[in-house]
């Protein structure tokens, strides 16, 4: 399949906004939902779930077909996100026990490891950030069910995205409110029916317009209303107003419409910027769940060692640090255990799985 450049882009983009979001909140202030970058660090993980649905179905649409190929797609999807989230709860989970002497919680551990926890316990996350995780490995397992819904007829793979959006809707308008704070209902927010209409529409994405020629305008019309919404839409205070009532439908349409920006985007950018976007953003993962590990490390090693960091400094070496180590585990960890995922994988030539079920031309980037 031919990857989506400007996908990549998107997910290299969105994964630094998050990290200077928290670096933001660690060392400054915590921003808010008047600003821009507490409206990203928010919205930024939807939209990930969003590309997630979307690269899901870009990918294995034509894969899964039956009990194998599902198979197939779980082994595949292991093999991707567990061996550097095991890496990630192994460096939290020593420093936890040599730093703060704290014993071993080995049913959390285990709970992490197997990403169960987003299942039986989505706030029982070892790693900062890792609720997205077990949020997305709840929507992995319901894959192959949309995969097969969308494939069989159009109208019922987008019924299930309306129940998924009345779902989500319950949790914006009934289920949380505005009244008390983010951090306060963060157990309901991070529950993962309230994000699955986020998947599943980057799912609808795929199917209701794989078949259809995208037209020029919609990348910069879609990109300047997302963006408009993101830097001039009217609301202040705690972040819960932007995800609570009718502010959430306002920011989750300029979540999709910004998704929709960049896969219809066809802009050619100068070639050493469009490899560096490319590149960060095949290892957005890393860059995701590796910051806060190396902001720890940052914060507690200097010290101990008697050397003295500013807030600032911290925080660009931490950037700097996240992003090198997010390469050298791409390629030394991450690259060669999604191969060994493929192969381990692999279904026979001329298998329902391996033949197309439509024709699809991706948009040329």
């Amino acid at each position: 399949m031919q990857r989506i450049e400007s996908l990549d882009w998107q997910r290299g983009l969105l994964a630094v906004s998050i990290m200077v979001y928290h670096l933001t909140g660690w060392h400054h202030h915590h921003p808010d939902a008047s600003e821009v970058l507490g409206r990203l660090g928010v919205y930024g993980v939807s939209m990930f779930f969003v590309l997630s649905g979307l690269s899901m179905a870009l990918v294995y649409s034509n894969f899964i077909r039956d009990g194998r190929s599902s198979i197939a797609f779980f082994v595949r999807r292991i093999f991707r996100i567990w061996p550097l989230l095991w890496l990630a709860i192994a460096v939290v989970t020593v420093g936890d026990v040599l730093v703060r002497h704290n014993d071993v919680n080995w049913g959390l551990v285990f709970l992490n490891v197997t990403t169960l926890f987003g299942f039986v316990s989505p706030n029982s996350y070892i790693n900062t950030g890792a609720w997205s995780i077990g949020n997305e490995m709840v929507y992995y397992a319901l894959t192959p069910a949309l995969i097969w819904t969308y494939n069989k007829q159009l109208c019922l793979g987008n019924a299930v995205l309306a129940v998924a959006t009345a779902i989500g809707a319950y949790f914006a308008f009934y289920a949380m409110s505005a009244d008390d704070t983010l951090a306060m209902q963060w157990n309901l927010y991070i529950n993962p029916f309230n994000n699955l209409f986020l998947y599943c529409a980057g799912i609808a994405i795929y199917y209701n317009s794989c078949a259809r020629t995208h037209g020029k305008l919609i990348a910069p019309v879609a990109f300047a209303v997302a963006a408009v919404i993101f830097c001039f839409y009217p609301v202040d205070g705690d972040l819960v107003n932007v995800v609570t009532g009718t502010n959430r439908i306002v920011f989750c349409v300029a979540s999709l419409l910004l998704v929709i920006a960049f896969y219809n985007l066809t802009i050619e950018l100068p070639g050493r910027l469009s490899r560096a976007l490319s590149m960060l953003g095949i290892v957005t993962y890393g860059v995701y769940l590796l910051h806060p590990v190396a902001h720890s490390v940052l914060t507690i090693l200097p010290a101990n060692l008697g050397i003295a960091l500013s807030s600032f400094q911290i925080a660009i070496l931490t950037a700097v640090g996240t992003i090198g180590a997010s390469l050298i585990s791409f390629r030394l960890i991450e690259e060669p255990l999604i191969r060994i995922g493929k192969r381990l994988t692999a279904l026979p030539t001329g298998s329902a799985a391996g033949r197309p079920l439509v024709s699809v031309e991706l948009p040329k980037t």
